[in-house]
């Protein structure tokens, strides 16, 4: 089964990590203006997001200009609307207060689209009442760095059936199908997480939930009957309760796998369905369960050597792969 996000720890997340920047950025100025959101954080993606919240807002605003006397619809109306957005675009200035939740709401978005494109192209959802076109995902393609391949492919696809507009069932079936067909692997996160931690560490408890605790058994030590037992220094209750939660490459790096599909990652899922198994998700399905019952790890690559000698074993996902069985068998 696939690891279930923790949706709420993400957003717990982005609130700290929001609050860090923008406490930062406000220590000394009253308002953020547009250049400076392009350089807010160091993650470009979280600032391009913060840029499409705003334009969004726009949007809300401008959705509300109605009136019995004027054509807001005309072509010219709407393209002096279009000219006042981009003098406006020249003139954003925004207070902390009003700040702050454009950044929580970017970092919550960021993380989906790094750690889960699944989730986030489903999320996108959320923004649509019943229907979805490739109309209104060309307007947020251009704020989409990071797993932006999977945003084309969607839009070909929609652009593809003819229709202006599918239901939501009908784009999370497209979604689906993009998935399982698109050849190249989701961004490497490794350099995300690093960013993210420079500003609030990122744990793996924030993104998948708590992870189960190492229960410490404790120890004890025959002493000779009629000698003093002597102290032996060691971590106090303090000390053990203190200490820093290990980062998600931490976890990962020495997470022993009891489970090969289980222990899968949502990117891991994504990646070796697409670059081992050519997008097959039952012929990996079935290639686990035959791993799971493989006794010993010279008998699960036996297998995975005469079943895929195709494979390139080079290729960074085969590593990868192969790593996941070393720590089955370890």
């Amino acid at each position: 089964m696939d690891n279930i996000l923790n949706r709420n720890g993400i957003r717990e997340y982005s609130k700290r990590y929001a609050e860090k920047v923008v406490e930062t950025y406000f220590h000394d100025t009253e308002t953020i203006a547009g250049e400076q959101i392009k350089s807010l954080t160091s993650i470009k993606q979280v600032n391009l997001f913060v840029i499409k919240g705003l334009f969004e807002e726009w949007q809300k605003e401008t959705s509300r200009l109605e009136s019995p006397y004027f054509n807001y619809d005309s072509s010219e109306v709407q393209a002096a609307l279009t000219a006042f957005m981009n003098v406006l675009s020249k003139n954003i200035q925004i207070e902390k207060k009003a700040f702050l939740p454009l950044v929580e709401r970017a970092v919550e978005e960021s993380i989906l689209l790094i750690f889960s494109p699944f989730d986030f192209y489903d999320h996108l959802t959320e923004h649509y009442h019943a229907e979805i076109s490739a109309e209104s995902l060309l307007k947020i393609i251009r704020y989409i760095k990071i797993n932006k391949n999977i945003l084309d492919a969607i839009i070909k696809k929609l652009e593809v059936t003819g229709h202006s507009k599918v239901d939501m069932d009908t784009y999370r079936t497209i979604l689906t199908e993009v998935l399982h067909e698109i050849e190249s692997e989701p961004e490497d996160i490794d350099e995300y997480y690093d960013a993210f931690n420079e500003i609030e560490t990122l744990n793996e408890s924030d993104i998948y939930g708590q992870q189960k605790e190492e229960v410490i058994e404790p120890q004890t030590t025959e002493i000779p009957f009629g000698e003093p037992a002597e102290k032996e220094a060691g971590p106090s209750i303090n000390d053990v309760l203190a200490s820093n939660e290990p980062n998600l490459a931490e976890i990962h790096e020495s997470q022993c796998v009891e489970n090969l599909s289980a222990s899968l990652s949502i990117n891991q899922r994504f990646m070796f369905q697409n670059a081992l198994f050519d997008g097959n998700e039952e012929l990996m399905s079935t290639t686990l369960d035959s791993l799971e019952n493989c006794q010993t790890k010279k008998e699960a690559m036996d297998y995975i050597y005469s079943t895929f000698p195709h494979w390139n074993i080079e290729g960074e996902e085969f590593e990868e792969f192969v790593e996941l069985i070393e720590k089955k068998f370890s």
